[in-house]
């Protein structure tokens, strides 16, 4: 950060607190579930996975270190926020939320603001890169924007990966978000956004090497195979979230 920047620390995860919520469960599985009919393909069925795993002690460290490693001095940050820390020696859990049927984050990967009159519906923009912002309609299930903090939400980290495969050019891109408070690491200060991406300047971009994704998809068990729509990982979930709660949450 630059030193005139104003100190604001991130808000919307407070509207998906345990002290906010009578369940985590409830909110993972209804936004989780509104985004996807949000994104419902024409014509087909949209369909929602919800996978709990959890890896072998051994496969941890290596995995984790691929996709976390540059996450790790931040979220062990005095000023992080973050009131629970995954031991090293923890394997790593994860919970896997994957739709199909849906047209995945379509849309410009390098647009970063709105502001023209010409700019068309992009999903990857406003899933991406803003919070309490949205275009969608009157119509859609979730309109404020807020829907997909959840994710952060559930994580003990507060952080989380997604993999989409686009419906409209069958691109496959992988990109990652943390968020955290502002806090420093070896004296230098940090927003709280952070991302798992390839950088233009300071620009995030997604992900797009075959080798990169095929690792993620054999490491986390993805299984999109080609198929459209978004896969969302999950690593060190609440422990409030487990199958059975999540199923009570599905028939509710």
């Amino acid at each position: 950060m630059q030193p005139g920047e104003i100190n604001v620390d991130p808000i919307e995860g407070q509207f998906f607190t345990t002290e906010v919520l009578t369940s985590i469960n409830d909110a993972l599985v209804r936004e989780a579930i509104q985004n996807s009919l949000d994104a419902a393909a024409e014509g087909e069925p949209v369909r929602v996975r919800f996978s709990f795993r959890s890896l072998a002690l051994q496969e941890t460290q290596p995995i984790r270190d691929l996709y976390l490693d540059g996450l790790i001095p931040h979220i062990h940050a005095r000023n992080s926020g973050l009131p629970e820390i995954p031991a090293e020696s923890e394997s790593l859990s994860f919970i896997l939320i994957e739709d199909f049927g849906t047209r995945g984050l379509q849309g410009d990967v390098t647009q970063y603001d709105d502001l023209e009159d010409d700019i068309h519906r992009n999903d990857f923009y406003y899933f991406w890169r803003n919070i309490g912002r949205t275009r969608k309609g009157d119509t859609d299930l979730g309109r404020w924007g807020l829907g997909k903090t959840v994710f952060q939400a559930a994580s003990r980290i507060n952080a989380f990966l997604g993999l989409t495969v686009r419906r409209n050019d069958g691109r496959k891109l992988l990109m990652g978000q943390s968020v955290l408070k502002i806090h420093k690491v070896e004296g230098r200060r940090f927003a709280p956004y952070g991302y798992y991406a390839v950088f233009d300047d300071h620009l995030a971009l997604p992900v797009e090497s075959e080798e990169v994704i095929d690792a993620f998809c054999s490491h986390f068990s993805v299984d999109r195979d080609g198929r459209s729509g978004l896969s969302i990982l999950v690593p060190y979930p609440d422990p409030e979230l487990h199958p059975k709660a999540c199923i009570k949450s599905i028939v509710k």
